[in-house]
C-alpha cells in the first residue's frame, strides 16, 4: 500500500523535475491540458496521398526514485485519436494531431486516485495501398502525467514528455511535443506518368530523317527513399529509346543532386524515362540546327508548360515535344515548274508574228 506522504514527495519530485527541465505544461499549474500527438507528413511536390496514422500508449511503470516506489498502472484506459490525412500533399494537408483521452475522457475525471501515471507512446506501422512506401517514424515517447487531488476532483497537474522509454520519472531528455515525422515517396510508373520527350519535324522541305541531339538535365528532389541519396535516386532513372539513340548517360556521383542524359531523335522518335522519383525536375536542350526554328511544348504532372526548365515530374501526365519548323527555301532564276506556260507563250507570239508577216506579204 502505498502512503499518502510518499505521493506527496512523489508529486513534489515530479514538479521539481518539470520546473527544472521543462514540459508541455507548468509544473502544479491545475488542470493542465492533454498534450496531443503531433504529425507531420513529408512528401515531395507532385505526389498526392491520403493516409491513415495510428497509435499505440501502453502504462509504463517507473521508478519515482524514492526506494521502491513506482509510478502508477491501474489508471484508466487510455487512447490516441487516429489522424487522417486525406489528399495530402508537400504543401497541404500534410499536418495533423491525435487527441489523447483516458477512459474516453480529456481530462482526469476518469481516474480513480491521484498519482503519477506513465504511458509509453509508439506509431504503428502505416497500412499503405498506393503506388509509394511510407516510412514511419520509430520515435519512442514516455508521458508522465501528474493527477491531484483538485477543488472540483481529481486534476491533472502537469505533463512530462520524455524521449524514448524512461526508466524513472527523474531525468532530462525532455521534448516539447509528441511529434512524429513521416515520409512518403513514389516513382513513376508506366500508367502515363513517366517521361516521354518526342521529336517531330515540320515544313515542306523539313529533313525527316534527320538526328538532333538533346541533353535532359534531371534534378532529385528533397524527400527521398529511407537508406537513398539524391545520386542512388538518379542513377536509377532508365532511358529506352523508340527509333531514337541514346548517346550518353553520367552517372550521378556521390553527393550529387543532378545527372545528365544525351541522345539524339529524328521525327515521330522518342525516349521514355522510367523509375523517376516523384518531385524530380528536368531541364531539356536541343542542338541548335541551321534552317530549323525549334518550338517546345510540355505537360509537366498534367500542366502544360513551354518552358524547358525545372519541369516537374509528378504522379500526373510527364512528357514534351520538341517541333523543330524547318525554314523552307525559295531558289531564284528559271523557275522549271513554269516551263510549259513560257513555252505556251512563245508559240502564242511565234504565231502573232508569223501571221502579220503574211499578211504584208499578201498585200504587196
Amino acid at each position: 500500500m502505498r502512503k499518502n506522504r510518499g505521493f506527496v514527495a512523489l508529486a513534489s519530485a515530479i514538479a521539481l523535475a518539470a520546473a527544472l527541465f521543462g514540459g508541455v505544461s507548468t509544473a502544479l499549474a491545475a488542470t493542465a491540458t492533454v498534450p496531443q500527438v503531433q504529425k507531420q507528413l513529408g512528401l515531395n511536390p507532385g505526389s498526392t496521398v491520403s493516409a491513415t496514422f495510428t497509435y499505440s500508449i501502453t502504462p509504463k511503470e517507473l521508478s519515482t526514485g524514492t526506494g521502491n516506489e513506482k509510478t502508477y498502472t491501474d489508471g484508466p484506459t487510455a487512447a490516441i485519436a487516429d489522424i487522417t490525412l486525406t489528399d495530402a500533399s508537400s504543401s497541404a494537408n500534410n499536418t495533423g494531431n491525435g487527441a489523447i483521452t483516458f477512459g474516453g475522457k480529456s481530462d482526469a475525471s476518469a481516474f480513480t486516485h491521484a498519482g503519477v501515471y506513465a504511458w509509453t507512446i509508439k506509431e504503428n506501422t502505416t497500412q499503405n495501398t498506393g503506388l509509394g512506401t511510407f516510412q514511419d517514424d520509430p520515435k519512442v515517447y514516455t508521458l508522465i502525467a501528474t493527477v491531484v487531488n483538485g477543488d472540483n476532483g481529481l486534476e491533472f497537474s502537469s505533463f512530462v514528455i520524455v524521449k524514448g522509454e524512461a526508466t524513472s520519472v527523474t531525468n532530462t531528455s525532455k521534448a516539447d511535443a509528441l511529434k512524429f515525422d513521416n515520409k512518403y515517396t513514389e516513382t513513376t510508373s508506366e500508367n502515363n506518368t513517366n517521361l516521354t520527350i518526342t521529336k517531330a519535324v515540320e515544313g515542306e522541305q523539313g529533313d525527316k530523317s534527320k538526328q538532333f541531339e538533346f541533353t535532359v538535365t534531371f534534378t532529385a528532389p528533397t524527400v527521398l527513399p529511407e537508406g537513398k541519396t539524391a545520386a542512388d535516386v538518379l542513377n536509377a532513372i532508365t532511358a529506352t529509346a523508340n527509333g531514337a539513340t541514346v548517346v550518353k548517360i553520367d552517372n550521378a556521383a556521390d553527393g550529387a543532386t543532378t545527372r545528365t542524359i544525351t541522345f539524339t531523335a529524328a521525327d515521330a522518335q522518342d525516349v521514355t524515362f522510367s523509375n523517376v522519383l516523384v518531385g524530380t525536375t528536368y531541364s531539356v536542350q536541343e542542338t541548335a540546327v541551321d534552317g530549323y526554328a525549334p518550338s517546345w511544348k510540355a505537360t509537366a504532372n498534367g500542366t502544360e508548360s513551354t518552358s524547358q526548365a525545372n519541369l516537374l515530374i509528378g504522379e500526373n501526365a510527364n512528357n514534351g515535344t520538341m517541333t523543330n519548323t524547318h525554314e523552307d527555301v525559295t531558289p531564284t532564276g528559271l523557275v522549271i515548274n513554269n516551263l510549259p506556260f513560257i513555252m505556251l507563250g512563245c508559240v502564242a507570239v511565234a504565231g502573232v508574228v508569223a501571221y502579220g508577216a503574211a499578211k504584208r506579204k499578201l498585200e504587196k
